[in-house]
Parts: C-alpha cells; structure tokens; sequence
C-alpha cells in the first residue's frame, strides 16, 4: 500500500485545507573534534533539534474567503495547535512563518507558504490517528454545512440508536429461525437455550435483576429485549463511573455457557474495550459458522457487544452535552470518553462486518459510524470552547488559589486547576518548579 492510499486531510487546529506540496526538514546538533596531525574528525551527537514541515497549501471555491479567514485566525492564535499531517498523522506544532498569495488569473483562490515547527519531540514520530469521519465531510464544499448541523445530527442519536437495535433484533429473529429449520436440530436445540438464557442470565446480574422465565426458541425477540434491558439498567451515567469502564465487564456475561471460540473472541473485545483500544479478528471467522450452536453463540456476542456500544454512546452523549453548558472535565478525560465509545463501536462494526454479509450489516455499520462521528465532532466542539491547554511551571511556591490569581487575576479558578491537574496531590502546598496544566488565558 502506497502513501496515495492513505493520505489524511490535512488540517490546523480543526480547520482543514488542501497540500500540495510538502517536506520534512531537521538537523542534528554535533560536536566535532579534531586531532591535528591526523585526517577526519571525531563526531559527536548531541542529539536532534525540532523537526520543520513547510507546506504549500490551497484554498479555493465558493467558501475560500470563509476558509481563509479561519485559516489565518487558527495561524494567528498563539501556541502549540494541532496538525494533521496527510502523511505523518496527529502532531502538536508551532507556526513559524506563513504568506498567502493570490493571483489575478485565479480568483477565489490563494496559493499559501507555512512552515510548522514541532513542539513535543518526545510524542512517537509517525504516529496515526485514524478517525471516524461522516461522509459529507469528505467535500470541502460540504465541510461547514455537516458541522453546521452537528447540533441536530446529535440530537438525533436516540433515533440511529433505535433503528441499529431493530435491525440487530430482525437479524437475530432470522438467524435462530434458519437454526430451527435445519435437519437434525432437536438434539442441539437445549445446546441452543443454555447459551442463550446464560448469556441473558449474566447480562441481567450486572443490572442487580434477574430476567423472567421464557423460552428463548418460541419467544425469539425477548433475547434482544432483554439484553437491551439490562445494558441500560447497568451502564453508568456520570463521567467518573464511565472513565472507569464500571459498566464494561471484565468477562464476558455468559462464557461459560459459549462455545469456546465465541467466549474467546467476546473476552477479547472487551479487555480491548476496557483499555480504550480495538480488538483485532483474528479470533472471528469468515462469516457466521454453518454449525447453528456456533453460529448461535457468534450473534449473541455481537448482541452483547453491539448492546453495549449503544448504551455507553448514549450515556457518553448525554455526559458531553452537560459538559458545553457546565465545565467539569479536562480535555483528556474528554478524550477518554470519546475513546470508549469509539472503541466499543469499532468492536460492533468489526464484528458486524466479519460475520454478517455486506447487505444485512450495512446499514448497522453506517449508522454506528455516525453516531462515532457526531460524539467525536461534538467532544471536538467544546474542547474547543476552551482556550488553548498549556503547561506552565510554578515560579515560586504557592497554592492553587494564589497561582489562579497570578495567573488568571481569579482565584476562583483554582478549581479549574484542580480540574485539569487531578494528579496534584498538594494543592495548598506547591513546591516551585512544579509544571501544571493550565488554560492559555
């Protein structure tokens, strides 16, 4: 795969623009010396300054004034930011220099020269960020009506939420009516009610509620109802518990009563949810087994797993729009909410598309992926309702209220320090030298 392949769109501090042309420059400090008499010299490396990326970079069309004007507010804004490199991926920079240029023979367009300086040369060089993104926002024309809209967009994720759990119970209903109607079934049908009210079972005790009788074989929806149920009886609703993975079991409810491959992959997906990561495939089989005690166990994980996803998405959209009219949280505990959701719908998407065919996981997997987009653009949102995050060192010692008021003319604020400091274990007593994370302003 060739880096035309996986190019990023490019943008600096959420505001996107086309490259054209760019380059990585960087130099090594070195100590050279000398013997006289004797050829050569004995170098030394003192190691490697900031790396540079100069860019020449477009805007045109019928939003290149709105563009532009954004483009030079973000460059003109003091600070680190955030740039999204189309070949090096997420990195905090600096802008040094920049000149825009436009040309008589090209209206509504500007050719511009920028040049970035990294910032944090500790963070892992060529580090990906890969990101939901909806498809509207793939034409730069279309970029400000989609985000335009994410207000409305994101009021409707109760509605994507119930659409994905009606075509997840259809497509449950369908798969333990092919099983039924296999020859030779009867053996395999107890096979087929153990695994199915066990998983129910262990859903449930996480709700403190046990499910009533029925019989998963003739009442065929009541699975789904009540896996559902349980997940929103028992998913947490503020963000202390929600960072915390409490509503994200250690195991799987129900291994035991699996298969042992399906119990495998099920355990899998959710350590990696529970670290904020993706699980990988390699436990999944190409499509759904033919064996229907198999195939039984698979689409209760995917229930389970998919069930889950949608009740902390929920949660955690409810979470971040307290959050855009009342502060509590520090953009990384921000960040570690929109990674638990993302992973637990990479965790559905992947399994509904490994196991389903293209046709009946698609519209399931769309619509988990906007619901991604919409609470990754609306994090995005108030993050940026604040000013930019800096580290700052204690000149001399204090305590948070008197750093707020040397610094933000408020000792109110403390608060805020406390905020995004959580790690302090001495606010009244902070030793000079101390580097804090602060608002720029």
């Amino acid at each position: 795969m060739s880096w035309s392949q996986t190019l990023l769109d490019a943008s600096y501090r959420g505001v996107a623009f086309h490259v054209v042309g760019e380059s990585l420059q960087w130099q090594r400090a070195l100590s050279e010396h000398g013997t006289p008499f004797k050829d050569g010299d004995r170098v030394k490396d003192l190691g490697r300054g900031a790396r540079r990326f100069p860019m020449q970079v477009v805007l045109f069309g019928d939003n290149y004034e709105i563009e532009l004007q954004q483009l030079l507010q973000a460059l003109n804004t003091p600070g680190p930011g955030e740039l999204i490199h189309p070949i090096y991926g997420t990195l905090s920079v600096v802008n040094q220099t920049g000149e825009v240029k436009h040309h008589a023979d090209s209206p509504d367009f500007a050719e511009i020269s920028l040049t970035f300086v990294e910032d944090t040369p500790d963070l892992p060089f060529f580090e990906r960020q890969f990101e939901f993104i909806d498809s509207g926002t793939t034409d730069l024309a279309d970029v400000y009506t989609w985000q335009d809209g994410v207000f409305d967009l994101f009021g409707r994720i109760d509605s994507l939420v119930s659409e994905i759990q009606s075509w997840i119970g259809g497509g449950w209903v369908g798969l333990i009516e092919k099983a039924l109607g296999l020859p030779g079934i009867g053996l395999r049908l107890q096979q087929l009610r153990s695994q199915i009210l066990g998983v129910v079972s262990g859903v449930g005790s996480m709700a403190k509620h046990t499910s009533g009788a029925f019989d998963p074989l003739t009442d065929l929806m009541r699975t789904p109802t009540e896996i559902r149920g349980a997940f929103e009886g028992s998913t947490p609703t503020s963000s202390t518990a929600l960072l915390s993975r409490s509503g994200v079991p250690a195991i799987f409810p129900g291994a035991a009563s699996l298969t042992t491959d399906a119990a495998r992959a099920g355990n899998a997906f959710l350590i990696s949810a529970r670290q904020g990561t993706a699980s990988t495939d390699d436990l999944l089989p190409e499509g759904m087994p033919d064996d229907p005690v198999a195939a039984n166990a698979f689409a209760l994980v995917v229930l389970v797993i998919t069930e889950l996803a949608l009740s902390h998405a929920e949660a955690v959209a409810t979470v971040i729009e307290d959050e855009a009219d009342t502060p509590t949280l520090s953009p990384l505990e921000l960040e570690g909410l929109v990674n638990l959701v993302r992973s637990l719908v990479l965790s559905a998407i992947l399994l509904q598309r490994r196991l389903y065919s293209v046709e009946d996981s698609r519209q399931v997997i769309e619509s988990l992926r906007n619901i991604a987009a919409l609470i990754q653009e609306r994090a995005r949102q108030v993050i940026l309702q604040s000013p930019p995050l800096v580290e700052r060192v204690v000149a001399s010692p204090a305590s948070l209220r008197l750093l707020a008021h040397r610094w933000y003319g408020d000792h109110d604020r403390a608060l805020e320090l406390i905020r995004l400091n959580p790690d302090l274990k001495a606010p009244h007593n902070i030793e000079a030298g101390v580097i804090l994370r602060a608002y720029a302003e």
